[in-house]
């Protein structure tokens, strides 16, 4: 992958001029990093390298290692892998009801930990791939505050300060790593097969209440969310094959009590990004 793809802080420290940095309005913490696929830096950047609770964008990671395993031959989408009983938790759409030691598809589980962001789907794919191999790949792409730490619905956890991580800036890398591979650039992420398939899968996302909702124009959005009581994220690739493609990630923290009007002005942050991208 060409280097220029994960700019370091200094790099972006020092270009942040051929950017846009305004103030964004928001009752907590925001990120915010958004790119053009065809440009060598971002034209919005705002706390990007801050450390967030990743909630369920962490499954972005994962389903990289997956397709890197089956890139490599170890593991092929019609392969099945065990659930185990540890694995069931709420929140799990498609696999909640999965009964302990039966099996399940792995392009069936990566699309439901994806389209419908199920839980247990990740529990399973994170534990079949390892922690390790997966904060390996996000180590390797540069992701520096992105690692995997505890499983999905293990609050336990999270109230010991065990969570997963990211950061606007490392998903804002990732994909547009994953964007370009997908047009048959060379990249690191994985073939161009296997971007073009995560791709499609971001592409069926069910939860279009964020970005795809703040971007006023008829546009495929491939986009990854992730919710906790006090966090709202949504990560996307706009018009992933269009002329005019960029990527854009809003990360967010907040209290509870004011989760209705983040949401709100998550999505007009949305619509302002999208139309700097279009000045």
């Amino acid at each position: 992958m060409n280097r220029r793809l994960f700019l370091t802080q200094a790099l972006v420290a020092a270009t942040l001029g051929a950017g846009i940095r305004p103030e964004w309005a928001f009752p907590g913490r925001l990120a915010i990093f958004a790119q053009r696929l065809r440009d060598e830096h971002p034209f919005v950047y705002d706390n990007a390298n801050a450390s967030f609770p990743a909630a369920s964008i962490i499954k972005l990671v994962i389903l990289v290692a997956l397709v890197r395993e089956i890139d490599a031959g170890r593991l092929r989408w019609s392969d099945r892998l065990p659930v185990n009983g540890r694995e069931i938790v709420a929140g799990s759409e498609t696999f909640g009801r999965i009964a302990p030691g039966s099996t399940a598809g792995v392009e069936a589980l990566a699309k439901a930990m994806i389209a419908q962001s199920d839980n247990t789907a990740g529990n399973v794919l994170a534990d079949h791939l390892s922690f390790v191999r997966v904060n390996d790949v996000a180590e390797s792409l540069g992701l520096a505050q992105t690692r995997l730490r505890r499983h999905f619905m293990d609050f336990v956890a999270r109230g010991r300060g065990i969570d997963n991580t990211t950061s606007a800036r490392d998903v804002g890398m990732l994909l547009l790593a994953l964007g370009r591979g997908a047009r048959g650039k060379a990249t690191r992420v994985a073939s161009a097969s296997g971007c073009r398939a995560m791709v499609g899968i971001m592409l069926r996302q069910e939860d279009r209440e964020t970005i795809p909702a703040g971007i006023e124009r008829r546009v495929q959005i491939a986009n990854k969310t992730g919710v906790l009581a006090d966090v709202r994220n949504d990560v996307a690739i706009v018009d992933p094959y269009g002329g005019n493609s960029y990527v854009v990630a809003l990360l967010s923290q907040f209290t509870p009590a004011v989760t209705a009007r983040a949401y709100e002005l998550l999505r007009k942050d949305a619509t302002r990004v999208d139309n700097i991208e279009r000045a």
